[in-house]
């Protein structure tokens, strides 16, 4: 049985409204942790805890997911969000902002598609979608939305730059995570009017052995990309705030100026991938769009060196790395939703959640590297974007090496 399209809105609306709550608050955690006096190699380290315990939750939910359906896996992964970000606006208290972080998930990256997926969303839509041309669709629907909506996330971190003059900087936030809470309550009731076709009956305890075997390949090739991301992109707004020299009052309205034409990229990319990217095969779309974004990035630490070192005007070079970031997010928009239909291709129907799940462990704990990122910062400013894109690109080589037909 296939979603019908009233099921799908609601899915579209909790995804739309998540992407506003979780953008800002990504965003925003590593500008308001180095405002409360944690430094930046510390903050990376508690990226390391983010990454491993959402990874940890991702596995648990997927398992869950199999067996007792994904709307309860999805309706779950709202909970520890919702009150991080409840505990955020609550308390200024350095101890509690940190557990609050790491517990709800909330450092990562800051992509248009960082709200769209949780556990059990992309398992939902491959068992509800059999085709490979109606799950990128789907998916590109739900990504089209998702970095829509994501710009409002950007615009709530710079209104913060507003209202650090009335409220000052701290509770300037504070105001803006008491806002996100209440969206993400408003993501959870939405999730609860969803629902889903029935389920085949599990009949392994993990999943079957042809499973095991795809989902192996998809880690390999994921984890390359991910420790690229954990690298690059947790701790680009303060790479931006620290290579421009960006005061502290116009922090959230710079870092938003450059995220907000990411997102609207993600989603014309997202469009033209429903429109035009089955046409090609999708691994070919996967691995091309991999390794363009992995060398854009590099490209981007490249013209923020040039900031580093005052090689130019900076308002030149920042307005290059919004167009280079612009250019990246449109690619990575085309390439996602074929990159998670060719990562759920080759996995039994009873194994959805559990795969989809383990792949997201094995990209969340390469992530960690974003605790190599804070020390990378701090011997040369970009050199985590090197490092990162390099890995991205590889990771786009590999992903045409392994799911290629080679006959």
């Amino acid at each position: 049985m296939k979603l019908s399209s009233g099921w799908f809105k609601f899915l579209l609306a909790s995804r739309a409204i998540r992407s506003i709550a979780l953008i800002y608050m990504t965003l925003a955690a590593p500008l308001y942790l180095n405002l409360i006096g944690i430094s930046v190699p510390g903050i990376g380290i508690i990226y390391v805890a983010v990454m491993l315990l959402s990874a940890a939750l991702n596995l648990f939910l997927g398992m869950l997911g199999d067996r007792k359906g994904y709307k309860k896996a999805l309706i779950l992964a709202e909970v520890l969000p919702m009150l991080s970000a409840f505990t955020l606006w609550f308390t200024g208290n350095a101890p509690a902002v940190v557990l609050a972080v790491i517990f709800g998930g909330v450092g990562g990256v800051a992509g248009g598609i960082r709200g769209v997926y949780s556990p059990g969303s992309t398992a939902l839509v491959a068992s509800s979608y059999p085709q490979d041309d109606e799950r990128v669709r789907k998916l590109g629907a739900l990504i089209k939305i998702g970095a829509a909506f994501s710009i409002l996330g950007a615009i709530m971190l710079i209104a913060q730059s507003y209202l650090f003059a009335i409220v000052g900087a701290a509770y300037a936030y504070r105001l803006l995570f008491l806002a996100a809470a209440a969206m993400m309550a408003l993501s959870l009731i939405s999730l609860m009017f969803i629902k889903e076709a029935k389920r085949p009956k599990k009949t392994t305890r993990m999943m079957k052995r042809a499973s095991l075997a795809y989902t192996l390949k998809v880690i390999a090739s994921n984890m390359a990309n991910g420790a690229g991301m954990g690298l690059s992109l947790p701790l680009l707004p303060l790479i931006i705030g620290l290579a421009f020299h960006v005061p502290v009052q116009s922090l959230g309205l710079t870092v938003g100026l450059v995220y907000i034409p990411s997102y609207a990229g993600v989603a014309l990319g997202s469009y033209l991938s429903g429109r035009h990217s089955m046409r090609n095969n999708i691994v070919r779309t996967a691995s091309y769009t991999r390794m363009a974004s992995g060398s854009l990035m590099m490209a981007m630490g490249a013209v923020i060196a040039a900031g580093y070192f005052d090689f130019w005007i900076p308002v030149y070079l920042l307005a290059i790395v919004t167009l280079l970031y612009l250019l990246r997010s449109v690619i990575a928009g085309f390439g996602s939703p074929s990159v998670n239909a060719v990562n759920i291709k080759g996995i039994d129907a009873e194994d959805y959640g559990t795969a989809s799940s383990i792949q997201g462990v094995a990209v969340g704990a390469s992530m960690s590297s974003s605790g190599a990122s804070g020390f990378l910062m701090d011997a040369f400013l970009p050199l985590p974007l090197f490092l990162g894109g390099a890995l991205q690109a590889v990771s786009g080589v590999l992903y045409g090496r392994f799911f290629t037909d080679r006959k």
